[in-house]
C-alpha cells in the first residue's frame, strides 16, 4: 500500500471517529435540560425544590399557607399566589398550568376554594384532581400543587369544563395528556347503583377524555387511584385491571382519602403520553407482577419519552412483601425500592423531578422527612406531602411515595 492509500485510510478512521462523536453528542444533546426554578436559577440545598423545570415542563411544590388566623379565601388565594411565584420564577405564569392537585381538610369547603380558585384560572383552566384529605402540613388546611408547560402554542384544552367548575376535563401539552380526576358520575346525573359499577363508569369518564384526544388506554402511562374505603380495594382492582393488558399496567398510585368531590366513591386520574412507541414498563427482575397490599395492580414504573413515571411504593420488601414494623425502616426500605426501580431504567434518585408522599399519621412528619433527606433531597426534585386519610387505610404501610424521574442532559 502506498503512501497516499495509508494517508487515505488515516483521513477515513479520522472520519468515522468524528460522527461518532458527533452521534454521542447529538444524542445528549436531544436530552431535555433540567433547571431549578430558584431566583439564582442554582440547585437548592433545602429538603425538595419549589420548582423543577424538566424542557418545558415545569413542576411546582405542593404550596400551603400557614398563618394559622388566616381566613379560608385568604389560604386560597395565598397558596395560588406561591404557584405563581414559583411559575414567575420560570419565566411563566398561570396561564401556563396544565394539571393541578388541590387537597381540602373540610368538605365543607368545596365550594367557597371553586370560587376563589376560579378567579385564578377563568380561561382555559388546567385539568384538576381535588381531594378530602385528612390533614396537609402546618395550619394551612389547603395544599396545591401543579405542573406547567412552557409552550402555550402546543397546549391545547380538552373538552369543555362545566359551568361553576373551574377545571377542564384535560389538557394536553405537548405529547402528554393530563387528565382531570374522574369520579362516577353518569351524564344524567347521579351515579350507578353498586360499586362495581361506579368504578366502571369512573373508568369509562376516563376513557371518554382519552377518545376525545384521540387516545385511548394502551397510552396510559400514570393513575392515581383514590378510595374512601379500604373495603373497596378488591372491587376497584378487579374493575380497573378491565381496562389494561396484563403486565402492560401503567405506573399506578393507591391512595384512600377522607372523602371524595361530587359524592363519588372512587376518583381516577391520569396521565397519557400521545408518543405510544416510547412507552414503557419498566419491572426490574427482583420485582414480581402482582398487586401489593393496598394496592390496585401496577407496573413499577413506566417510561414516555424521557420521562420516567414511578407506581407509589410503600416501605415494603418486594421479595416477601413484608412491612417492616418501624417507620424509619419502612423509609429505608421504600428508598431502596426506588432506587432498584430508578437503577433498572438507568436512573438514580438524583432524577427525581417530582414525588408526592403519603403519610398514615402527620406525627411522623419530621422523623420521616429526616431519613427522606438522606435519599431523596440529592437532585432534589420538587414535593407535596399530606396524610391523605384517617383510619381509613387498613394496612402496616406508614409512608408511600411514588415520583417521576427524567433522563436529562449532564
Amino acid at each position: 500500500m502506498g503512501p497516499m492509500s495509508r494517508a487515505g485510510m488515516t483521513v477515513l478512521v479520522c472520519f468515522v471517529a468524528t460522527l461518532g462523536f458527533v452521534q454521542t453528542t447529538s444524542a445528549q444533546t436531544d436530552l431535555p435540560t433540567k433547571r431549578f426554578a430558584t431566583p439564582d436559577g442554582k440547585r437548592p440545598t433545602g429538603l425538595f425544590a419549589p420548582g423543577v423545570m424538566v424542557g418545558k415542563t415545569l413542576y411546582v411544590a405542593g404550596k400551603g399557607d400557614y398563618r394559622p388566623g388566616a381566613e379560608f379565601p385568604e389560604k386560597v388565594k395565598n397558596c395560588l399566589g406561591e404557584i405563581r411565584k414559583t411559575l414567575q420564577t420560570a419565566g411563566l405564569d398561570l396561564r401556563h398550568v396544565v394539571k393541578s392537585f388541590v387537597y381540602l381538610e373540610d368538605p365543607d369547603k368545596y365550594a367557597e376554594m371553586n370560587k376563589y380558585y376560579g378567579e385564578f384560572f377563568q380561561d382555559s383552566p388546567p385539568a384538576r384532581t381535588t381531594l378530602g384529605v385528612a390533614q396537609v402540613p402546618g395550619d394551612s388546611r389547603v395544599e396545591i400543587t401543579c405542573i406547567a408547560y412552557s409552550e402555550l402554542a402546543e397546549r391545547k384544552t380538552v373538552g369543555t369544563p362545566r359551568a361553576g367548575f373551574p377545571y377542564s376535563p384535560g389538557v394536553l401539552a405537548g405529547d402528554t395528556l393530563y387528565l382531570s380526576g374522574k369520579g362516577d358520575q353518569l351524564a344524567a346525573g347521579g351515579h350507578p347503583s353498586t360499586f362495581e359499577e361506579q368504578v366502571r363508569q369512573a373508568m369509562k369518564n376516563v376513557e371518554a377524555t382519552l377518545k376525545e384526544a384521540g387516545l385511548s388506554f394502551r397510552n396510559v402511562v400514570m393513575s392515581h387511584v383514590f378510595l374512601d374505603k379500604y373495603e373497596n380495594l378488591e372491587v376497584a382492582n378487579r374493575v380497573y385491571n378491565e381496562f389494561f393488558e396484563d403486565g402492560n399496567e401503567p405506573a399506578c398510585a393507591t391512595v384512600f382519602v377522607n372523602w371524595i368531590p361530587g359524592g363519588s366513591h372512587v376518583e381516577v386520574t391520569c396521565v397519557a403520553t400521545t408518543d405510544l412507541p416510547s412507552r414503557k414498563v419498566v419491572r426490574p427482575s427482583g420485582v414480581r407482577y402482582g398487586t401489593i397490599d393496598g394496592s390496585v395492580t401496577a407496573s413499577p414504573a413506566v417510561w414516555a419519552g424521557n420521562t420516567l413515571y414511578l407506581s407509589g411504593f410503600p416501605g415494603l420488601n418486594l421479595a416477601d412483601r413484608v412491612v417492616p414494623a418501624s417507620l424509619a425502616d419502612q423509609v429505608h426500605t421504600m428508598a431502596r425500592n426506588h432506587s432498584a426501580i430508578l437503577d433498572a431504567a438507568g436512573l438514580t434518585l438524583d432524577d427525581i423531578v417530582s414525588g408526592h408522599v403519603y403519610l398514615q399519621d402527620m406525627k411522623d412528619y419530621q422523623d420521616m422527612n429526616a431519613i427522606y433527606r438522606q435519599y431523596y433531597s440529592r437532585g432534589p426534585g420538587v414535593r407535596t406531602c399530606l396524610m391523605p386519610s384517617a383510619g381509613i387505610d387498613k394496612t402496616a404501610r406508614r409512608v408511600q411515595a411514588s415520583f417521576i424521574a427524567a433522563r436529562t442532559r449532564p
